[in-house]
């Protein structure tokens, strides 16, 4: 019974080691697709809608700087900052690593 009771708690540990073990990039940027589905209602890819910008193709390091910027209340926006104090610093990564990778829109092949 003991060593049952053994391995068990040998693969309880495993396989918690392994659901905290950091992201490797791909998976970050499938994650930041993942959550991506709640920024996109608002920020569309292909241009401005309504004063809200789109977020395609910002460099990852402006990208967190600015959530964390809503996030301790630099910058003003209640939507924005409920949106980014529910972000860990793993989500914030995620999400700029994902918009990062998309492409912004040819600004000469939009209709004006």
């Amino acid at each position: 019974m003991p060593g049952k009771f053994c391995f068990i708690c040998a693969m309880l540990v495993l396989i918690a080691s392994h659901s905290i073990l950091p992201l490797n990039a791909n998976e970050l940027k499938e994650y930041g697709e993942y959550l991506s589905k709640e920024c996109s209602v608002c920020h569309k890819n292909n241009a401005k809608t309504e004063g809200i910008p789109s977020i395609v193709g910002i460099e990852p390091d402006s990208f967190i700087k600015i959530l964390k910027s809503y996030k301790n209340g630099t910058l003003k926006n209640e939507t924005m900052i409920s949106v980014a104090k529910s972000l860990d610093d793993e989500q914030m990564k995620a999400l700029a690593l994902y918009f990062h990778s998309l492409k912004q829109p040819d600004k000469t092949c939009q209709k004006q």
